[in-house]
């Protein structure tokens, strides 16, 4: 099936190619087809499948994504090679013949949430084969100890097998031949499958959108080179590697034409875009080319900031164009100059505070979200009091907390988890109870003012927005009362009301 000239299949399309004896799509306004120089499916979202008593001709797959907003996007680029090879799409997996689980490994509360939703769809019953896919496949294959959490797959694909997956399920629904099962190791794809794409070309494919139409991931590069002694990403997705520049102009124009009005650039560290090409940062002109050659009243936001790459010139060129979000997602991890440097952060404090004041200096309404890590190996008490000091300095718009877990494979866990469990859970909650204070304060200082606001949807009592300040899925909303014709994409100015600790309420 070829894509036409904008780069998109819509569904209606999709479904009068379908044999008539097969089952229809429901329709839905969320996912469509697009290149990937264009861009969702969340449960709630994909295309239901109809029962019907004609014979299915079409195999059915459902993809349940876990994790991040990166592992999303490899999401909708593997449903969108589905589709193009003819395969119907169902948002329930006890309606499907494959239930693909494309599963976040980072850390141990990830590698949980896997293992219950494996075991849960197990239980439940219905699809063939429960193929598990990403993070914690490639975490498995390194580190042995976490292979248990993949249990109750019947079969695991590496990144290298997601631009042939159709062919792998296909074969895996009429053989046994050619995969292994989740007791042994990979599923193996038969010698007669074609060989795997690059993941800069599998990037450039048909990406089935599942989320928000107004709202899309752009992923810039994949994996990670920095040295940080308790990540295991560059063990998972390997040395950073950057999509062309062209690539991201391109699909940032289609998830435009597609009706995305707010585009999350994204990657490991965004900001160590093209670094590996040169060794020089090219965040700045893949900005500039944003800003100058795509068109449309669409807000760009900068997500997974490393503070050692980010650079006036970077803020610079954000502060050139309203279309770019005052907003800047940073995580710090510490400020204690002694676990900085344990935790291989490449900076000290001095140059942590240096490069907060850059962006009040150069973004002065600038929300900056971070998040920090507490209990890892060496954090004692004075450590610890240093941070949770400097978090009530209130320099944050949003911030979250993780408490550290040893990673296998990496120089953190070798140093021994020295701060006991309990330790670090009344940390994490004291440290939380500081940004609370710090956010509730912030959101009660913007009462009065007026805001340009974008509706994500509706909720119980009323409508659900967000402004530049807050990132989708991730920070707080505004609450709006109910008003006709207003839909998802929609802006609008308001008046600030009233807040709550992390949220605003508005009219």
């Amino acid at each position: 099936m070829e894509c036409g000239s904008d780069g998109f299949i819509e569904r209606e399309k999709l479904m009068q190619e379908q044999d008539s004896s097969t089952p229809e799509l429901q329709h839905s306004d969320t996912p469509m087809l697009q290149n990937s120089n264009s861009p969702t499916l969340q449960p709630s979202s994909t295309p239901a499948l109809q029962h019907s008593s004609s014979p299915v001709v079409s195999p059915v797959v459902s993809l349940v994504s876990l994790g991040c907003a990166k592992n999303t996007v490899d999401s909708e680029l593997i449903l969108g090679r589905f589709v193009e090879s003819g395969w119907l799409i169902s948002e329930e997996p006890a309606d499907s013949d494959i239930c693909l689980v494309n599963t976040c490994g980072f850390i141990e509360d990830a590698r949980e949430e896997a293992a219950s939703v494996l075991h849960e769809l197990k239980a439940a019953g219905g699809p063939k084969a429960i193929v598990a896919l990403g993070c914690l496949v490639k975490r498995a294959a390194d580190a042995p100890e976490t292979d248990h959490f993949l249990e109750a797959a019947d079969a695991r694909a590496t990144f290298a097998d997601y631009s042939r997956l159709p062919e792998i399920c296909a074969k895996l629904l009429g053989s046994s031949r050619g995969f292994t099962t989740s007791g042994e190791k990979f599923a193996g794809p038969a010698s007669s499958i074609q060989e795997p794409m690059g993941y800069t070309e599998f990037l450039t494919q048909p990406r089935l959108r599942t989320g928000s139409p107004h709202a899309a991931y752009l992923k810039i590069s994949e994996g990670c080179s920095n040295p940080c002694t308790f990540c295991s990403i560059p063990k998972i997705r390997g040395k950073q590697i950057s999509r062309p520049m062209d690539d991201i102009v391109n699909e940032a124009r289609s998830l435009i034409e597609a009706g995305a009005i707010e585009i999350s650039l994204i990657a490991q560290d965004t900001t160590a875009y093209g670094k590996e090409w040169d060794g020089e940062l090219h965040l700045k002109r893949l900005l500039e080319r944003l800003r100058d050659e795509v068109e449309g009243n669409v807000w760009f936001r900068l997500m997974y900031a490393c503070p050692q790459h980010l650079t006036r010139d970077v803020l610079e060129v954000m502060a050139s164009d309203p279309r770019f979000c005052p907003y800047i997602d940073m995580p710090l991890q510490h400020i204690s100059d002694k676990m900085l440097d344990v935790m291989g952060r490449q900076l000290t404090k001095f140059q942590t505070l240096e490069k907060l004041d850059l962006i009040r200096e150069v973004l002065p309404d600038c929300a900056i979200r971070t998040a920090f890590i507490v209990g890892h190996p060496g954090e004692t008490e004075a450590d610890f009091n240093e941070l949770l000091e400097f978090v009530k300095e209130g320099r944050f718009t949003h911030a979250g907390v993780f408490t550290y877990s040893a990673e296998p494979g990496t120089l953190s866990a070798k140093m021994g988890d020295d701060v006991p469990a309990e330790v670090k859970e009344e940390r994490r909650a004291l440290l939380m109870e500081a940004q609370r204070e710090a956010s509730a304060a912030h959101c009660a200082a913007q009462v009065g003012k007026t805001v340009e606001v974008m509706i994500d949807g509706a909720g119980e009592e009323g409508l659900i927005a967000r402004s530049q300040h807050e990132a989708p899925e991730v920070d707080g909303v505004f609450f709006l009362p109910e008003f006709e014709d207003a839909i998802p994409g929609d802006r609008y100015d308001v008046e600030i009301t009233s807040s709550a600790d992390y949220d605003f309420f508005a009219e």
